[in-house]
């Protein structure tokens, strides 16, 4: 299922917006003190299997991410294939990206209206469950307004659910047993698209993906020295842009030196990031 096929969400009423926050206030609340707070809403006997707490929440949306945070994130998820990337080394990461996009713009305008473009919704998953499934989840949640221990007695779902922080339910389909789980912004969506999918009771795990295609950059560093690439693209985008030009980049320190394309494609660094992204 793509980004955009869902119903719209109630995002533009201060309805929606009170209860996106209340929602994230509870999430944070539950986090800090886990252990009290699922006490408190019957979180099991001693030796049951884990459980996230979670609430129910249409009006949820979540954080956006800076163009310097996605692109950290896309950095890390290729050096290893963990269900979570590590939240400091990210978050350092996008401090160091953030300035060097900057240098970049500043000394080559050309690109400034290029910007990092986001593949999916980030910390989302569309799970399509078995009915049998879909009918435990939504009994748990029919009419609950705080947090509960979402336990469906389904081991392996509850336990990679808590596992992966699952925080927040977005949204019901029933007409289609799909559900929007939200995690956070460190969730490695594609592993863990993997791990779910596999999984007895789902029938599908999907990424809640944005539609079309569009410019985009991606970069690799290399012995202290960033190899940036920056596509512009252009032509029916919303169904895969027709035309392309890339733009190549070597940042070492406050020096900014643009490259062409046959002496970039010389370079390991800037090969391998065209390949891996099919740009041509």
């Amino acid at each position: 299922m793509e980004h955009g096929k869902c119903p719209a969400r109630q995002t533009n009423t201060l309805k929606a917006r009170i209860a996106m926050i209340v929602a994230r206030l509870v999430v944070c609340c539950c986090a800090l003190t886990l252990t009290g707070c699922s006490d408190s809403i019957n979180s099991g006997a001693p030796g049951e299997a884990a459980a996230p707490v979670i609430v129910r929440s249409d009006a949820w949306e979540p954080p956006t991410l800076t163009e310097a945070a996605i692109l950290a994130h896309r950095i890390l998820r290729r050096q290893d294939d963990r269900l979570l990337l590590d939240a400091v080394e990210q978050r350092e990461l996008a401090r160091e990206i953030g300035p060097l996009l900057s240098r970049i713009r500043d000394a080559y305008p050309a690109v400034a209206e290029i910007n990092v473009r986001a593949p999916y919704a980030f910390g989302e998953l569309l799970l399509t469950l078995e009915p049998w499934l879909f009918e435990v989840v939504s009994s748990l949640l029919d009419g609950q307004t705080g947090p509960i221990v979402l336990r469906t007695g389904h081991t392996e779902f509850d336990a990679l659910n808590e596992r992966l922080g699952l925080s927040v339910v977005a949204d019901l389909f029933p007409s289609s047993t799909t559900a929007i789980f939200y995690f956070n912004e460190y969730l490695d969506v594609p592993a863990a698209v993997t791990a779910y999918a596999t999984m007895e009771g789902i029938e599908s795990a999907e990424p809640n993906a944005y539609l079309g295609d569009g410019p985009d950059i991606d970069a690799v560093k290399s012995k202290g020295r960033w190899y940036v690439v920056a596509r512009h693209a252009w032509g029916d985008c919303p169904s895969g842009c027709i035309n392309e030009e890339l733009y190549f980049f070597i940042v070492n320190g406050a020096d900014v030196e643009r490259t062409d394309r046959t002496q970039a494609m010389d370079r390991a660094e800037f090969r391998e990031l065209v390949m891996n992204r099919g740009w041509y």
